[in-house]
């Protein structure tokens, strides 16, 4: 599977998302579908680069780029963090209201800052790595014992 196809799904999905149990999914589907194409494409320019541990792999995902010269590593870095704050609110806080960046919003709002801030993030992979990851695209991990 691509990974782009669960960003894509999240966006098909928004479009009649009538309940708050799918505006809180499309959240989901934004942030994973769009993680996944960030560490593949990650790999793909950096080949040589140490893996992640898997059990910590979406923080050090992350920190790789927010530690990368690459000029479009620090868009994604923010945008990735902001997703990965979205996606917490959309699967663990469950009575309202939910919060980002210290404001109260409604799932609706939730959702449509997943959508803008995905696309921008897509945007920023874009400059970093052209080109969407391949069907099952596999990266290297390590898997430390918790």
């Amino acid at each position: 599977m691509r990974p782009l196809d669960f960003y894509r799904a999240g966006v098909a999905l928004a479009a009649g998302a009538s309940t708050e149990s799918l505006r809180r999914t499309v959240v989901n589907r934004l942030y994973y579908g769009l993680h996944h194409e960030a560490y593949c494409r990650y790999f793909r320019e950096n080949p040589g680069a140490p893996p992640l541990d898997r059990n910590r792999r979406h923080a050090q995902l992350a920190d790789r780029y927010r530690t990368s010269p690459e000029p479009a590593a620090r868009d994604i870095w923010e945008h990735l963090s902001d997703m990965a704050q979205l996606r917490r609110e959309a699967d663990y806080e469950l009575a309202p209201p939910l919060r980002f960046e210290n404001q109260s919003i409604s799932d609706e709002q939730l959702m449509e800052l997943a959508l803008d801030i995905s696309s921008q993030l897509l945007a920023a992979l874009e400059r970093y790595s052209p080109g969407a990851a391949p069907d099952g695209c596999r990266c290297p991990v390590v898997y430390s014992r918790r």
